[in-house]
């Protein structure tokens, strides 16, 4: 019996690993560029320290395509509204323009990758999913602590 529970539990893990590889790389990844469009769209304006920390991504792969998305006249550096001493991120018209296109793109490939799934079934494996992801995120907690206690 406990065989069994362990072959099923590398089963999924093994079908979780493949739902992540596909959704990484079929959806843009973590720096994808329609991705710094919608969050920007989403934010109105971020530092880019605050896209950073939201796309988890190291600062010199950000700095990159943000240069390059500044250049087609996509983003605009400006004085924060809330605090001018700061530079933030915004959108552009043709950016605007963009990210409205890559989100309307987003969501219909994302009801197209779900739509095999009864609303009841996207409920429930939402609901499995949020407990995996709990107690993976408490597991990870406790490796962090037992790593800062041993260094």
């Amino acid at each position: 019996m406990e065989e069994s529970r362990s072959n099923l539990s590398n089963d999924v893990i093994r079908q979780l690993r493949t739902c992540g590889h596909f959704l990484y790389f079929r959806m843009g990844g973590k720096i994808g560029r329609k991705r710094i469009l919608v969050v920007l769209e989403k934010h109105h304006e971020l530092l880019q320290k605050e896209l950073q920390d939201i796309l988890e991504v190291q600062s010199g792969s950000l700095s990159e395509i943000i240069i390059k998305m500044e250049n087609e006249g996509l983003i605009e550096k400006a004085k924060s509204e809330f605090d001018g001493r700061q530079l933030v991120l915004r959108l552009t018209e043709k950016g605007l323009r963009e990210a409205e296109k890559a989100r309307a793109e987003h969501d219909k490939h994302v009801e197209e990758l779900m739509s095999c799934l009864t609303k009841e079934q996207k409920e429930e494996l939402f609901e499995l999913l949020s407990t995996i992801l709990l107690h993976w995120k408490s597991i990870e907690k406790q490796f962090e602590t037992e790593s800062t206690c041993s260094s």
